[in-house]
């Protein structure tokens, strides 16, 4: 169950660590790298048709991988791919260079997808997620390591034979959303809500709404946490003020639904010919984003007794005026103190924070207070993909443990950031943090 973009594919493949032991239980024949296996399925029935695929690992000086987005990984000389076939054999003749490697499996019309530039937003469906990697003697399995990746380490140039690869197939609703009159509702941006429930109709859940597009002939595909049990679904659908909802249905176990059709309560003529967006849905544990602040929006950091606010900015010049129109500055961190209760209150995004670099080409922090506590990263976590070397302006705070990068126009990181973090050293009106 995985509905990716271009940009986030890498997340369909599972992290593990396999020690020189394994390697040593390998056919050691030639000196050429070659791997062969088997791609089967949890009921041990192989998988024809799929992509298994290979790459090296770049690691930074601190010992940490350094990221790279997709197309820039299957443009590297090191990308190797091969299509199992019809008993679920592979054989990668290719040689592989020894060092840190990953192994994963990739949506098979991903490699049409990453050489044309027109579909980079096409969304991915992936078939099949990753259980468990056997070679030698030990088998690996997708809790060992991070999610994301499937990585070993390669000692020496040697043959890997009789790799046992085994997944187990995704879970989705295929279907189709119609107007009364039977007219497909095409192309078009559609919020779905889905309730599920045991057979016997106990333990009711709910998945967050999401916004999905319909193709030109109106269909649709919602992937699925796994589950092995079967489980009762009733689908609902809003678009353009019209509503449709299915009648409760069996999914089983490790299967998929296919075939459900969605008929609005109304014609493809009641549609205007400019049709509003559809609402914003938040993810579980999200909360909407202020478009006007009240004091009550601020949240009191008790450390320090400043009020600090997260808003969604259109990009880094906007996001300093908006901190004008407060009365407020870009976040200044001074601590690690502080630095901790940013990321444990926001979470871990994209942000603008105060840092900027002055004519005489220092950094200073938008309320002119020294720079007491540093948190930057390695200059080397990211590429130049992503961060180029270009003159750096402003600072976003990422992901990454809250680490700091210096960022320029043009760089990923500019284009991306869409929040920031706004200070009030004083504040009349505001919720404690513990109150959050």
């Amino acid at each position: 169950m995985i509905l990716l973009k271009i940009g986030n594919v890498i997340s369909i493949f599972v992290s593990f660590i396999v020690c020189c032991a394994i390697l040593n239980a390998c056919n050691t024949q030639d000196n050429a790298a070659t791997f062969s296996g088997t791609l089967i399925d949890v009921d041990g029935k192989p998988i024809a048709g799929h992509i298994v695929m290979v790459y090296p690992i770049e690691m930074s000086e601190t010992g940490s991988s350094i990221y790279h987005p997709i197309r820039t990984i299957a443009a590297s000389p090191g990308f190797i791919t091969v299509r199992t076939k019809s008993d679920g054999s592979f054989a990668i003749k290719e040689r592989i260079n020894q060092g840190m490697i990953t192994i994963g499996l990739l949506p098979t019309n991903m490699l049409d997808i990453i050489n044309n530039p027109k579909k980079a937003n096409t969304e991915i469906r992936s078939e099949y997620q990753l259980i468990s990697v056997k070679i030698g003697v030990m088998t690996l399995y997708e809790d060992r390591g991070p999610p994301g990746k499937i990585v070993f380490s390669l000692p020496t140039e040697k043959k890997f034979k009789d790799i046992v690869i085994v997944a187990r197939q995704e879970m989705w609703i295929e279907g189709t959303v119609v107007f009364s009159d039977k007219k497909p509702v095409a192309d078009a941006p559609i919020t779905f809500k889905i309730t599920t429930r045991k057979q016997d109709k106990s333990d009711e859940s709910r998945y967050g709404d999401r916004i999905l597009t319909t193709d030109a002939k109106g269909n649709f595909w919602y992937d699925l946490f796994y589950h092995p049990e079967p489980k009762l679904y009733k689908v609902s659908v809003v678009y353009q003020e019209l509503t449709a909802e299915s009648e409760e249905f069996l999914i089983q176990g490790d299967s998929q639904y296919k075939g459900l059709v969605l008929k609005l309560n109304g014609d493809s003529s009641d549609i205007p010919e400019n049709p509003k967006p559809p609402e914003p849905v938040l993810r579980p544990g999200m909360m909407r984003l202020p478009t006007e602040l009240t004091p009550q929006d601020w949240i009191v950091n008790p450390y320090n007794g400043h009020a600090y606010v997260r808003i969604r900015c259109e990009g880094y010049d906007a996001a300093k005026g908006r901190a004008a129109a407060e009365g407020a500055y870009l976040v200044a961190i001074n601590d690690a103190e502080e630095q901790k209760w940013l990321s444990s209150t926001f979470g871990n995004e994209l942000y603008w924070i105060g840092l900027h670099k002055t004519d005489s080409g220092q950094w200073l922090w938008d309320n002119e207070e020294p720079i007491d506590y540093m948190n930057w990263g390695p200059e080397d976590r990211f590429t130049e993909d992503i961060l180029a070397k270009s003159e750096k302006v402003g600072v976003v705070m990422t992901f990454v443990e809250g680490e700091w990068h210096a960022v320029a126009p043009g760089d990923l990181f500019w284009d991306y950031t869409i929040y920031a973090i706004l200070e009030k050293s004083s504040w009349q009106t505001g919720t404690a943090s513990e109150d959050r």
